[in-house]
């Protein structure tokens, strides 16, 4: 038996680590038709576009970020949002949430495939994998993502009245929604960096901003 294969056999089967895959928001409609309507953002995230009629989905190679419009005929309100985890093998989330009677704030959701290529460009889309997510929920809210994030496997630090979630590659902040509740920032790590470093507005406030180097920034 090699070394290698040793180690392995005394060390045990090795468990993935729990998973970042979705992130699920409602954004204001005007918003959201100017996300739709961009020329980009197919370019820019390759076959991880996906649009239609009740939604837009950016994936990259770790998570998909999905887009709502505003409905309040079904409850869909500005700044709601779902996230979206693969837990640790042997989690009680599931446990915790088929618990939890209020409306869903995590899911367990598969991760996206892997697609890497791009056909009609001839390399691979622009936006690597979202490195990094401010998102601002109530205190009510705060108080259950905590124990769910912790119970799928995520390291869960206290950080003023927030919290800083730790996936790999991944850190997700939760703050408090002085500003009201939603995503308030989002940063892709890119595979090159976009020439001329644009801008793409989306609404009235939110920017999609690339560069200085090799990062995206995009804020609602």
């Amino acid at each position: 038996m090699t070394l290698i294969a040793l180690l392995l056999a005394v060390a045990g089967p090795i468990h993935p680590p729990v998973a970042l895959t979705r992130i699920t928001l409602v954004v204001d409609a005007p918003t959201w038709k100017e996300i739709k309507a961009s020329e980009f953002l197919p370019v820019g995230f390759g076959a991880g576009y996906l649009a239609g009629n009740e939604q837009v989905r950016l994936c990259d190679r770790l998570t998909c970020l999905v887009l709502l419009p505003e409905d309040t005929t079904v409850g869909r309100r500005v700044g709601d949002l779902i996230l979206g985890v693969v837990p640790v093998d042997g989690s009680a989330l599931a446990e915790h949430l088929a618990a939890d009677s209020l409306r869903p704030v995590v899911e367990i959701v598969a991760a996206p495939p892997r697609a890497d290529g791009d056909a009609t460009a001839g390399e691979p889309p622009l936006l690597y994998y979202l490195e990094s997510a401010t998102i601002a929920l109530s205190d009510s809210v705060l108080r259950r993502v905590d124990p769910l994030l912790r119970s799928a496997g995520a390291e869960v630090v206290p950080e003023g009245e927030g919290l800083v979630v730790l996936f790999p590659n991944q850190t997700l902040r939760l703050v408090p929604d002085y500003r009201g509740p939603g995503v308030e920032r989002l940063a892709w790590r890119l595979r090159r960096e976009a020439s001329g470093n644009p801008t793409y507005r989306f609404g009235g406030i939110s920017r999609l901003r690339f560069g200085p180097g090799r990062i995206a920034t995009w804020t609602f």
